[in-house]
């Protein structure tokens, strides 16, 4: 084999290296880590209810209670449009608004959830 030969095989040997590992690395950034195993990356439509609000983490420690939803920092007591956090618990976070209550779950077996737990607010 003559050096042109080689040096055109090492270009060509290159190229398809750097195209797989682009690939690869597209790929991966397309993947939630922190998604739990048992709910697949197809069902995304799913994720935002009808109220819009999509909790990804919840975070625990030191007396602080944060949670990230719709992609931003909350801490408790804080608005979110018309609702205001009044709980951070392990798994959901209580919204509430002047006439509805929201119980936003992360983690159940078909994504995350958004239900409304009562209409009306007991006065």
């Amino acid at each position: 084999m003559s050096k042109p030969q080689f040096y055109l095989l090492l270009a060509a040997s290159s190229f398809l290296l750097l195209t797989v590992l682009t690939s690869f690395v597209s790929t991966a950034a397309d993947v939630d880590p922190t998604r739990p195993f048992d709910i697949s990356s197809s069902g995304n439509s799913q994720l935002k209810r009808e109220n819009g609000f999509k909790l990804t983490s919840i975070i625990h420690g030191d007396g602080i209670h944060t949670a990230v939803i719709n992609g931003k920092i909350y801490n408790m007591f804080d608005h979110i449009g018309e609702y205001r956090i009044t709980a951070i618990n392990s798994h959901s976070v209580i919204l509430r608004s002047k006439t509805k209550r929201l119980k936003i779950n992360v983690f159940k077996s078909k994504g995350f959830n958004s239900n409304i737990v009562v209409n009306a607010v007991a006065k």
